[in-house]
């Protein structure tokens, strides 16, 4: 199937994300691929699909092995992976993916999807660390020249970089997710 739609959006709520790309699916546009905010579709019948975001927890580049084959044996459609989002999809015909008000199963999407972001954000504070406590340092500490120079602004503007990204991204959505998690919790005790 050729590309009929690349439209440009972005999510920081996997269950937005989800219902809109149903949404597209009911429009008769069916998901193909999402490369950063590059959303394509093909061309489908009108609500002949339904879709479902997962997470991979390993972040395999090859999809999940397993967890892929047993998916694939219950009818399910391995449509695109990006990064730790594995975007699966089935006929509308085969049935919903879960329950609606299957609290286990979203407290589990929701768990991993916070899991990939703090682990994000770890990776991202141990790299604005080591520019703010090793390359700054030895920038300073070289003779002067346009290269110490250049390090000490770099690691400078990249420390202060990863922080406000941080500020303003990652940590807004750490929080909105915990919170989810936490009102799902609630749910079930």
């Amino acid at each position: 199937m050729n590309t009929k739609l690349v439209t440009i959006n972005w999510f920081v709520d996997f269950d937005k994300e989800e219902k809109w790309l149903n949404k597209m699916a009911k429009k008769g546009l069916a998901f193909r691929s999402v490369h950063g905010f590059f959303y394509c579709f093909g061309e489908c019948n009108p609500g002949e699909f339904i879709y479902q975001i997962d997470f991979d927890e390993k972040k395999s580049k090859n999809g999940v092995g397993d967890y892929v084959a047993f998916r694939s044996s219950c009818g399910d459609q391995l449509v695109h992976q990006h990064k730790s989002k594995i975007y699966w999809r089935r006929e509308t015909a085969s049935g919903p993916f879960e329950e609606e008000n299957n609290v286990a199963a979203k407290l589990r999407l929701t768990n991993k999807a916070f899991n990939f972001h703090l682990n994000s954000f770890i990776g991202l504070t141990l790299i604005a660390a080591l520019a703010y406590l090793v390359l700054l340092p030895i920038g300073k500490h070289l003779p002067e020249s346009g290269f110490s120079t250049w390090l000490t602004d770099f690691s400078a503007g990249l420390t202060y970089g990863i922080l406000a990204a941080e500020v303003l991204i990652l940590f807004p959505i750490l929080k909105k997710l915990q919170k989810k998690v936490n009102n799902l919790i609630g749910q079930i005790f």
